[in-house]
């Protein structure tokens, strides 16, 4: 399956499915629209030509560009970028990536197809009441808290008393627990820069094999994939030296998280952060 990644404009990291007839423009009739001078009503259109996918001109004088070629026409193929008028993709080809890649790409699809449910006020409703009562929040619960170490606090309580309800292994529970603490004291920290009077949202969920946590502050989002790139290259401490240093965080509690979660995905632009943990360890290899 091919999705098209948005690599610029406030989309950047969406991706979308291709699909024969797809069409990119500045007019009503465009599947994908944006306003700019360099854009005609109906600029391109993405088809299917023997099975094999396609994108093409169809608007008078539009321009298209591919791989950087100036292309009335071209066949369509992983990692190919298209620029149209101020707009950029790359294409992707599921069946080209590896499982690991799949499988955040699935957990970001699996994000934006959840429905919205009901977010709790941890600090004027008792949840540990609550779930005592209620079964079905021990499996899926959303609460905000106020961005103060103590609401912080009673969170990682709470949050870790559902998770050694689910029937997690120990160790799971520990590397379930380190993640969560660590992207929430993030939030607090580097994301609302201490500002008690911000909020974070947390969304809990207990997936049958693995459990899930959603975290998303009101700050501005960071550079996420600079950070992430450079703990697997470099390492943990140069990249925590260096963030330091240029006045940002991150490096070696990223490194625990990578190394201790199943998936982790952030939604542009960084404010927004999901793990998951497997309930049982890894067999070794």
């Amino acid at each position: 399956m091919l999705k098209l990644e948005v690599l610029n404009t406030a989309f950047k990291g969406k991706r979308f499915r291709w699909k024969d007839g797809l069409t990119v423009g500045s007019g009503p009739q465009a599947t994908i629209r944006a306003q700019h001078q360099d854009l005609a009503d109906l600029h391109i259109r993405f088809y299917n030509d023997a099975g094999k996918p396609m994108v093409e001109v169809i608007g008078k004088g539009a321009r298209l560009y591919v791989n950087g070629h100036d292309v009335m026409r071209s066949a369509l193929r992983h990692q190919d970028e298209i620029a149209v008028g101020p707009l950029r993709f790359k294409v992707v080809d599921q069946s080209m990536m590896s499982s690991a890649s799949l499988r955040l790409d699935q957990l970001v699809d699996q994000l934006e197809a959840e429905p919205i449910d009901e977010v709790h006020d941890f600090a004027k409703e008792d949840l540990f009441y609550l779930t005592t009562k209620d079964s079905s929040l021990r499996n899926r619960v959303s609460f905000s808290i106020p961005s103060k170490d103590r609401f912080i606090e009673q969170a990682q309580v709470f949050l870790a008393r559902l998770v050694k309800q689910s029937s997690a292994k120990e160790s799971q529970v520990e590397g379930f627990m380190t993640c969560a603490k660590e992207l929430i004291l993030n939030a607090h920290r580097h994301g609302h820069k201490y500002d008690e009077s911000k909020t974070i949202v947390i969304r809990y969920r207990d997936l049958g094999p693995k459990v899930q946590l959603t975290i998303e502050d009101e700050g501005p989002g960071f550079d996420h994939h600079a950070i992430i790139d450079a703990v697997k290259h470099k390492g943990a401490a140069q990249s925590a030296r260096e963030r330091y240093q240029a006045g940002g965080f991150g490096g070696l509690g990223f490194q625990l998280i990578t190394k201790m979660s199943e998936e982790l995905a952030y939604t542009e632009p960084g404010n927004k952060v999901t793990f998951s943990v497997s309930k049982e360890p890894k067999k070794p290899s």
